[in-house]
């Protein structure tokens, strides 16, 4: 991420904890930035799950780049924007829409490069959770598929058979980076499709999501 956790007397280095078991409210990880305990690390990851089964070490790897994508996102904006946005039921789609295509898209990237190293087809076609291309409205209001739908090339409504209930999704081209370059000044959806539309991308966000 291009804006990193910055040091200072309250803001002691970044931690990441994992913890071999799960958590009480069935989650798989969690970010604190501003947390001051130094017992407990500012990102904690939980290997398991809450349907009860061990995450693989994909889930672990993309939960661990969705707390810290939260964490950069916190950084950016400040701390009593940030949690403004994602306490509002109305944006918090935006902070979590957007650390999931942080662990999709750096997650592809991990397995992309292992498939390079070793030749493994799998890793080579490997997509994390296919791009939540089977995301539908009303199956989740916050964890969706609205920024990773501004960078692929898929038109979930076309590979669901041309059903509504999925995104019509025909915007492609966008990159992670410039996505984080417009977030620094989103506070909500109708900034959002402002931004993007000054750069051409996303116009079907007020129609959708």
């Amino acid at each position: 991420m291009s804006t990193p956790y910055t040091l200072s007397v309250l803001k002691p280095k970044l931690k990441v904890g994992y913890y071999h078991h799960d958590h009480w409210r069935d989650i798989n990880g969690s970010a604190v930035p501003f947390r001051e305990n130094l017992t407990i690390p500012h990102v904690c990851i939980y290997g398991k799950g809450g349907s009860g089964s061990w995450n693989t070490t994909d889930v672990i790897y993309a939960t661990t780049c969705h707390e810290v994508a939260h964490v950069s996102h916190w950084e950016m904006i400040g701390e009593g924007t940030f949690a403004l946005i994602w306490l509002n039921p109305k944006t918090r789609i935006i902070p979590e829409s957007w650390a999931v295509a942080v662990e999709w898209g750096l997650t592809n990237t991990e397995y992309h490069i292992l498939g390079q190293k070793y030749g493994s087809y799998k890793a080579l076609s490997y997509n994390f959770k296919e791009g939540k291309q089977f995301w539908y409205r009303g199956n989740d209001e916050f964890y969706t598929p609205l920024f990773i739908d501004l960078i692929d090339d898929q038109n979930q409504r076309i590979n669901n058979n041309g059903s509504i209930l999925f995104p019509n999704d025909k915007v492609k081209g966008c990159s992670l980076s410039i996505l984080e370059s417009i977030l620094f000044g989103v506070r909500d959806l109708e900034l959002l499709k402002a931004m993007l539309k000054l750069n051409h991308y996303g116009l079907k966000i007020h129609r959708f999501y």
